[in-house]
């Protein structure tokens, strides 16, 4: 089994995109050329990882899982495998969830994960089943991850419900108890401050958990991610993180993309690894308006200083470049258009009527919509 030690590596941990294995195979051969060592598998819309947690994953699922942690192996890249069993996990009457979490992660593990990730991220922030276990919601955490990996003995993560200092809690006391109940070599992630960080690095820049954590550290890194803001794409530098600080970079779940993405985590040319994709010379007009994300505390997002030459711009992009990369992109490009024709009064009324949703429609060519009802009937 390869140790636990984290560098550089890939988040599969988004919502509302499951790649495939070939897709996944892809990423490895990726990471590799990188030289970056983890792939995180946490796919939020896998059943078998979250909603249906307890169900043990297929047999042809597993077939595939264990040539694919096979193959990274080949590259000496670390598999880890994350399992959510937060939104219902039973810790007031745990015997049942218990045996079902050892049989998961130990089919996980039988398949070639080199490590278990126990994650409690993005879950309610009601503390009532902790109550009636009469234990602290930091102290259910830590136990469990210590216990599960004392159970199958491979190496556990945890991801923190907490994993942000925006995220609504008691921060000082969870990361006593993590302290206090938890096992010292179980790594635990941390976003940092914000859930997507301007800037972040250990232990400075990481938030409350990092401060006070005797456990290592690995930064979740979403400066990418746009699962939150479906309609938005970031393909800015990579900047305000540190070389040595270990790190995994929440992906967008669009392979090609996603490939990009890492190679300017990598420190990559940005100029030449996008030539070397194919992305057209007129991109670099209308870069800056898929740069960074507006983070939090940031009153309001920059003006545009040259909306008619990205308009010239998205004109080649959308009709003359090809490839799978540009059939990524086609849908914020598209959009972008759009939204700079709306800002600049030149989409007529009928026109966003047919392109925006009805809500969107109704606000901007100052329409009312009628009164939502709700038919309490069912039917």
């Amino acid at each position: 089994m390869m140790n636990r030690q984290i560098h550089r590596g890939y988040i599969e941990g988004y919502y509302g995109r499951l790649l495939s294995f070939k897709d996944r195979h892809q990423l490895l051969g990726t990471l590799h050329d990188l030289s970056m060592d983890s792939y995180l598998y946490a796919p939020k819309e896998d059943v078998f990882h979250r909603f249906d947690w307890r169900r043990p994953y297929p047999e042809d699922w597993c077939a595939n899982f264990a040539a694919f942690c096979a193959a990274a192996r080949a590259k000496q890249i670390r598999i880890l495998a994350g399992i959510a069993p937060g939104l219902d996990f039973a810790f007031d009457d745990d015997k049942d969830d218990t045996v079902a979490l050892r049989v998961k992660a130990e089919q996980l593990a039988k398949a070639g994960a080199d490590g278990l990730v126990l994650m409690f991220d993005d879950i309610s922030a009601d503390l009532a089943v902790f109550g009636r276990a009469g234990i602290s919601e930091g102290q259910a955490h830590a136990r469990l991850a210590s216990w599960l990996q004392e159970e199958t003995g491979c190496p556990v993560f945890l991801v923190p419900r907490l994993y942000a200092d925006e995220v609504e809690g008691d921060h000082s006391a969870y990361a006593s108890d993590l302290n206090q109940n938890m096992a010292e070599d179980i790594g635990v992630f941390t976003c940092g401050v914000t859930i997507v960080a301007e800037k972040i690095s250990l232990p400075d820049k990481a938030g409350i958990l990092a401060d006070k954590l005797r456990q290592p550290l690995i930064i979740w890194d979403n400066l990418y991610c746009n699962d939150y803001c479906p309609r938005r794409l970031f393909t800015g530098e990579w900047t305000g993180r540190k070389e040595a600080d270990p790190i995994l970079l929440n992906g967008t779940g669009m392979p090609e993309t996603d490939k990009l993405l890492l190679g300017l985590m990598a420190g990559k040319d940005r100029k030449v690894l996008f030539a070397k994709a194919g992305v057209p010379e007129a991109f670099a007009h209308i870069e800056y308006c898929l740069w960074h994300p507006v983070f939090s505390g940031q009153p309001r997002a920059a003006a545009l200083p040259d909306p008619q030459g990205v308009l010239e711009a998205l004109e080649e992009l959308l009709w003359q470049w090809k490839g799978q990369l540009a059939r990524e992109w086609y849908p914020y490009l598209f959009g972008l258009k759009g939204d700079l024709l709306i800002a600049g009064g030149d989409m007529e009324n009928e026109r966003i009527y047919k392109t925006q949703t009805n809500a969107l429609a109704s606000v901007l060519t100052k329409q009312h919509l009628p009164a939502l009802s709700v038919d309490s009937s069912g039917s």
